[in-house]
């Protein structure tokens, strides 16, 4: 029997366009959240700013270690891991909890009370839950290097306490493409037609005798969300990661069930749990009109 359900969510794609606001979300408790005023006092910082916003302190970061990355809109500058569990399982641990006077509108708790945290002084939260977190916190340390998490924080004041951390993919070496070169060492260019049919030229990739690119590994300090993830389990990283999670916090003497292992299936972030919240809100509120 667990206690509860495992909770590990993470998002890998955050540009550059999406930092300030993630560190208002952060801080200034501003978003898509239900944040109680009364209760972010108790909120945790285990990893704080030094720059005025995210966006500097990751900038900075990057600047200072000297890492290498594609300065480029798309690119992945950030990732984002929660660490969490239901309410029931924070019970076990001893911390109280109320009904908010809401009912979840989707998923398997459809129909049920919302119930949050009942937080009225620290020693309402007790040592175990404080000690989950310090555990969370250690797996993030070990799983990305802690000279990696730029910013790490528990909440709880929001319905379920999390541990919410943000961190640059950094890995120590690469591998790239090679390129056919000339007697001068220059790169050689080969005539390439895109769809609209216009004739460029591009570097002439360096292929193998059968055929396929010739990669090169290159060392040195690098954010690279792709080599990143890949390096820890590629199409199965996520899965990997839950498995780990679920062994180490097992050790540490946490019961939670970690779901189908082996299983690659990612839990829902919260911006769509709130979207297929709102969308199950709707849907009521429209058949209510329909009622003569």
């Amino acid at each position: 029997m667990y206690d509860g359900k495992q909770v590990v969510r993470v998002i890998n794609n955050y540009k550059q366009k999406d930092l300030y606001n993630l560190g208002v979300e952060m801080n200034n408790r501003k978003g898509t959240g239900n944040y109680d005023k009364e209760r972010k006092q108790f909120n945790v910082e285990y990893v704080s700013l030094n720059e005025r916003n995210l966006y500097q302190e990751v900038k900075q970061t990057l600047k200072r270690r000297n890492i290498e990355y594609l300065n480029k809109p798309n690119t992945n500058m950030l990732n984002g891991i929660t660490f969490s569990s239901g309410p029931e399982f924070f019970e076990t641990l001893g911390m109280k909890f109320v009904d908010s006077g809401r009912t979840y509108r989707s998923g398997d708790k459809e129909g049920q009370a919302v119930k949050i945290p009942y937080i009225k002084s620290k020693e309402d939260i007790p040592p175990a839950v404080t000690y989950y977190f310090d555990c969370c916190m250690e797996y993030l340390k070990d799983f990305v290097g802690e000279e990696n998490i730029i910013l790490a924080q528990v909440h709880y004041d929001e319905d379920t306490p999390h541990l919410q951390a943000y961190f640059i993919p950094f890995v120590n070496e690469v591998e790239r493409k090679c390129y056919v070169k000339d007697n001068d060492g220059n790169v050689v260019k080969e005539e390439y037609t895109n769809k609209k049919g216009e004739i460029t030229k591009v570097p002439k990739l360096l292929r193998d005798d059968k055929g396929k690119i010739v990669y090169e590994t290159v060392k040195g300090k690098f954010l690279n969300n792709d080599w990143f993830w890949k390096t820890r389990g590629g199409l199965y990283s996520f899965a990997k990661m839950q498995d780990s999670f679920n062994e180490f916090i097992t050790k540490k003497g946490f019961n939670l069930y970690r779901g189908d292992i082996g299983s690659n299936k990612e839990n829902q972030t919260k911006i769509e749990y709130q979207i297929k919240e709102k969308q199950a809100e709707l849907e009521a509120l429209n058949k209510e009109r329909k009622i003569p």
